[in-house]
């Protein structure tokens, strides 16, 4: 629980700092656990929301280590890290410009973006997932027991619904999000529901990420139908495996 908490604060936290307009005051106080992950997040960021725009030059090392705080080597880790993602490229004798074109940014270079922003590292997403597979398979093997008929019907409604719109993917990771909340709403377990909703705060992006290919979104589709089938045979042990089975099965799709 306490682990739980500490995920979920930390992202709040992060969320409550708003940007400023002006590119000179727009970068945030970085936390001291991951300076250059934070300074290359700071300037991913910057670039995704138009402030520097492709071909543009970024401020010399000097300039940007006394405006983050931090020193110039951190800076050019920070700098190595997002050439190498083709984002930045160096210019000998000129500087550091933003690509251009700005690459489109693959799932690793997102997800680096995404733990940045939440201020979590890959230990603390892994754990936060792993506190999620326990929570759902918990809620899954009671929703087995405690689901009425309306709970049945609410799951596989939003598996049709799913259905409709795994090809095109618009508004599939919303409907997953309420899929796995309808489990929780059916296992009337109110603590473990309330958790996960809070979880959910963490991952939703995660799962826009993964279900950006239809293959990911199909995978996904058929994992609900299997879950929602052991709920609806009144098989605990069953729902559990393969609530577990799904959210593990997602991690190492996004992960390995």
């Amino acid at each position: 629980m306490t682990r739980v908490v500490f995920f979920v604060n930390l992202w709040l936290n992060h969320s409550a700092t708003q940007p400023l307009q002006e590119v000179g005051v727009i970068l945030k106080p970085l936390r001291k656990h991951s300076l250059y992950e934070g300074v290359a997040g700071q300037i991913l960021r910057l670039i995704r929301e138009g402030h520097f725009r492709p071909g543009d030059q970024l401020p010399g090392e000097r300039e940007l280590a006394e405006m983050l705080g931090v020193n110039r080597g951190t800076v050019r880790e920070a700098l190595r890290v997002l050439e190498f993602m083709r984002v930045l490229k160096k210019r000998a004798g000129e500087g550091v410009f933003v690509a251009d074109p700005v690459p489109n940014l693959g799932a690793e270079a997102l997800v680096f973006h995404f733990l940045v922003e939440d201020g979590l590292d890959e230990a603390s997403l892994r754990s936060a997932f792993e506190a999620v597979t326990c929570i759902e398979a918990s809620m899954a093997r009671l929703a087995a027991l405690r689901a009425g008929e309306e709970d049945l019907a609410a799951l596989e409604s939003l598996i049709s619904r799913m259905e409709e719109g795994a090809g095109e993917g618009r508004g599939f990771t919303a409907l997953d999000e309420k899929f796995h909340l309808a489990v929780g709403r059916a296992s009337r377990s109110e603590v473990l529901y309330s958790i996960d909703i809070t979880m959910w705060v963490i991952m939703r992006r995660y799962a826009e990420l993964l279900h950006r290919e239809p293959a990911c979104r199909q995978w996904c589709l058929e994992g609900h139908r299997r879950i929602a089938a052991a709920i609806s045979a009144r098989d605990g042990d069953l729902a559990a495996r393969e609530m577990e089975n799904h959210l593990k099965g997602a991690y190492r799709m996004l992960f390995a």
